[in-house]
């Protein structure tokens, strides 16, 4: 899985004095932190001995012993169990950005845990695990298969694990929309809780953390084997697949039984191992060790930031997840500094393209489309179920149906457009046909300032909820320019800072859900492409700006064009790099800001138009760019129609029926790239 040869050390390694100095006093600090709310009231030696007995007649002891005491244990339990499974994870895989949260094994173990509510809630009367387990190992084993041609590169993994992440989260939304009754509870609880009123969560995760953590450590030395490569690994006798397979499973034993007792608790497996190696833990046994005291001292600490945070914000519950996952996208930023991506990004192939479309008249494709899109627009107008059955509204009644069906369907063709362009101009600048709008995170800043707008309880106004939109989609930008400009806006930091992004609005998004109001039903109506919402005067704004834009693509085409050759053959042909870079990012950012604002963040149609544009033998730029518009119109307007009458009279988020439908085929076109 990984090519890089390492040898082993013929004497361990000295510990760096300032990897126990700083473990030591994160745990100091952590404890002190957690204890400063009842050390008014009890002495230390009473908060020590809370941890096993109280006073009956004495309410704070009481308090302290069945609430203090279990939620510290079970932090310090909890971290402990997930920086050593991300320590194993890193090694199995020879890459420093692997983890749970990153290769999709907690989302994964959330998405059992729905399925099994629904549909088996007998077995989780019988154990919640099993459903964890078998939604984990689902996840983990799509990312293996998805990437194992690909060396397992870290942005492949990365990338692979997000969308592994986010099609499972939209899953999740789908379920929770339709059946919010019977999950309401699980998804606040899947935000990630620690807050405990009794030992018995300690007393049921601690032997299992034991087990499955002596099992881990018992692997150690053929994992150090595995350092010296598969050939060499294999010559002294390690059974290479065997190891790295019963290693996974354990990691996802581990995780899954985390993730069924207390939610997600994102990215402390993939924090405390990135620390450990910081503060200089060389050798398998120090990270195994360290990563494992260094998570305990994290997830108190995130612990405590998330009661701080419910009691600053009046009462209201702040998971624990959400605090955790905060420190992700610093992490992601931390950990690649050093990391060298030997592979090629998914999508760059070492030799030619094994597929090259028949080329075909732009204008014979762009006239099929066109004629579909006019057939799906009179089909959204007049076909469309009624209280009885379906029914075909007359012509003459179009203007009174306009009002309800109009304005969303207007709207949904204008954002697919929108982002047809954005992802194309996107995949020519990075040269990857992987990537999207959403997965460089623009559509992700502006959702997260609509999160925050909604926990900060501030009511605005249509008008101003687009003006606070757009203001996050420009913010993620320049956020993404700081990040990538000393690299010249390169794809492979564009792609991981917009990762970095989506963990920030990811965190939002999990404490929307722990709040449970009506504004943050809304609010995730919105986020997953509710085109019921959208006005005539929005729909013709958007029309508007977009005219606007596609006005100035005309002076890109030939930049986008040369920038695929490589940075040297552009800057000889007198095109200057970073700035041309920078000149196509802001026509992107636009782009997908104006579609975001109206349909919500979370879509694929970035990435799909642009692919379709190809497979139907559009190769120029200029072509793609028209036929790519025209797919990504007409794959939203598909959706929203869909979306209207599926479940009628209920109905589905526009953009999460297109998420659904792109991240299958992300996850069907990464696996297709890693093809030889």
């Amino acid at each position: 899985m990984s090519t890089d040869v390492r040898p082993l050390p013929d004497s361990p390694l000295a510990l760096p004095g300032k990897l126990p100095v700083w473990t030591a006093i994160l745990w100091l600090f952590g404890l002190t932190a957690a204890s400063i709310p009842l050390l008014g009231i009890l002495t230390p030696t009473e908060l020590v001995s809370a941890f096993w007995s109280y006073n009956s007649d004495q309410y704070s002891t009481v308090l302290a012993h069945f609430s203090w005491a279990p939620r510290v244990s079970v932090a310090l339990l909890i971290g402990c169990a997930l920086g050593l499974a991300g320590a194993v994870t890193q090694q199995v895989l020879g890459n420093p950005l692997a983890s749970p949260s990153t290769l999709g094994v907690e989302a994964g173990g959330q998405f059992g845990i729905t399925l099994a509510t629904l549909f088996f809630p007998a077995l989780l009367t019988f154990s919640p695990d099993l459903a964890a387990i078998a939604g984990g190992l689902l996840a983990i084993g799509l990312v293996i298969a998805l990437t194992w041609r690909l060396g397992f590169s870290p942005v492949t993994v990365i990338l692979a694990g997000l969308v592994i992440t986010f099609f499972m989260g939209a899953l999740n939304m789908a379920f929770l929309l339709l059946k919010g009754e019977w999950l309401g509870n699980l998804f606040i609880w899947g935000a990630g809780s620690l807050v405990q009123n009794n030992w018995q969560l300690f007393m049921d995760l601690w032997p299992r953390v034991l087990v499955i953590g002596i099992a881990l450590i018992l692997l150690m030395r053929p994992l150090q084997l595995l350092q010296l490569g598969q050939a060499s690994a294999s010559a002294l006798g390690a059974r290479v697949a065997a190891v790295r397979m019963t290693a996974l499973f354990l990691v996802v034993l581990m995780s899954a039984t985390v993730v069924s007792r207390v939610g997600v608790v994102a990215f402390v497996g993939l924090a405390a191992p990135v620390l450990a190696r910081l503060l200089g833990a060389r050798t398998l046994r120090q990270r195994l060790i360290w990563s494992s005291l260094l998570g305990s001292s994290l997830l108190l600490l995130a612990d405590t930031l998330a009661q701080w945070a419910s009691t600053w914000g009046n009462g209201a519950l702040v998971p624990t997840g959400t605090t955790t996952a905060l420190i992700g996208g610093p992490i992601i930023l931390i950990a690649l500094q050093n990391v060298r991506n030997t592979h090629h990004m998914p999508g760059q192939a070492a030799n030619p393209a094994g597929f090259l479309p028949v080329r075909r008249s732009t204008l014979a494709t762009a006239s099929v489309i066109g004629a579909l899109l006019i057939a799906v627009f009179l089909v959204s107008m007049g076909w469309s179920p009624g209280l009885d059955e379906w029914h075909w509204t007359p012509a003459s009644e179009w203007g009174d149906a306009w009002v309800w069906r109009g304005p969303r369907l207007l709207a949904a063709v204008l954002a697919g457009v929108a982002l047809g362009l954005a992802g194309t101009l996107i995949q020519r600048m990075t040269s990857n046909p992987m990537a999207s709008p959403e997965i460089l995170g623009i559509s992700g800043g502006a959702a997260l300032v609509m999160v925050v707008l909604a926990l900060a309880g501030i009511q605005l106004d249509r008008t101003g909820q687009l003006v606070a939109a757009t203001a996050g989609a420009g913010a993620a930008l320049g956020l993404l320019i700081l990040l990538a400009r000393k690299h010249r806006f390169a794809g492979n930091q564009l792609l991981l800072g917009g990762l970095a992004l989506y963990v920030f609005m990811d965190a939002g998004i999990r404490m929307v859900m722990a709040s449970g109001s009506s504004v943050a039903t809304g609010l995730l109506n919105w986020m997953y492409g509710s085109t019921w919402l959208v006005s005539d005067h929005e729909a013709i704004a958007l029309l508007s700006l977009i005219l606007l834009i596609c006005g100035g693509l005309f002076l890109v085409v030939r930049p986008l064009t040369i920038l695929p050759l490589g940075d040297s053959t552009a800057s000889s042909l007198g095109i200057s790099v970073g700035k041309a870079r920078l000149l196509l990012l802001l026509l992107a950012a636009l782009l997908t800001a104006a579609a975001t604002v109206v349909i919500g963040p979370l879509s694929f149609v970035g990435l799909i138009a642009p692919h379709l544009a190809r497979v139907l033998g559009q190769q120029t730029v200029g072509r793609q760019l028209v036929v790519a518009a025209l797919a990504g119109g007409l794959l939203l307007a598909v959706a929203d129609y869909l979306s209207r009458t599926v479940i009628f009279p209920n109905q589905l988020p526009a953009g999460l029926l297109a998420a659904l439908v792109g991240g299958l085929y992300f996850l069907w076109g990464l696996s297709r790239h890693g093809r030889s």
